[in-house]
């Protein structure tokens, strides 16, 4: 995806946009059939790249949602490579957000929030919109990409979000 040189504007009211991203992730979630999700005492962890646009800031689109907190030792793995090795919540969102976005550049139409970024085949996020990802719990272990403090002023865990806790990270150098 395209890199910004410089960061953009955080989103608007920090608190209130927030609140509107925690709320469609736990929507859609919500929305889902209960065969899978935890029961009783239970818990699991929560991620979903949210997309934000200019015409609707406070209205983020849920990209994808999926949640899980395992990994697979090596002596679990299959010798076909056709066991999922990690299945933490955010790595399994970032899987199924790639996947929809190869689908969509590969459609008919693209969505109005790609556009091609020059030669090369290569897309990037349309000016104004920015990706976001929503996870109810931090991170364990390192992330694939740290980000720089230049690159991401914010990365405090918002303490309680709609009665959860939980984080959104914005990452500049997907919008455009």
């Amino acid at each position: 995806m395209y890199r910004s040189t410089s960061p953009p504007a955080p989103p608007r009211d920090g608190v209130q946009w927030a609140n509107a991203a925690s709320s469609a992730a736990l929507r859609r979630y919500s929305s889902l059939p209960k065969k899978g999700k935890p029961q009783g005492r239970e818990s699991t962890v929560l991620a979903a790249f949210l997309l934000s646009s200019p015409q609707d800031p406070l209205g983020p689109e849920v990209l994808s949602l999926a949640t899980g907190t395992k990994c697979l030792g090596a002596s679990r793995l299959g010798p076909r490579g056709d066991l999922v090795h990690d299945a933490h919540a955010e790595v399994v969102a970032r899987r199924a957000l790639l996947r929809l976005l190869y689908a969509e550049i590969g459609a008919d139409s693209p969505p109005s929030w790609l556009v091609p970024s020059g030669s090369g085949g290569r897309w990037r996020l349309r000016d104004g919109y920015q990706l976001h990802l929503y996870v109810t719990l931090l991170p364990c272990g390192v992330m694939p990409v740290p980000p720089s403090p230049s690159e991401v002023p914010r990365l405090q865990p918002d303490i309680v979000v709609n009665g959860y806790g939980g984080m959104l990270l914005s990452y500049p150098w997907c919008s455009a």
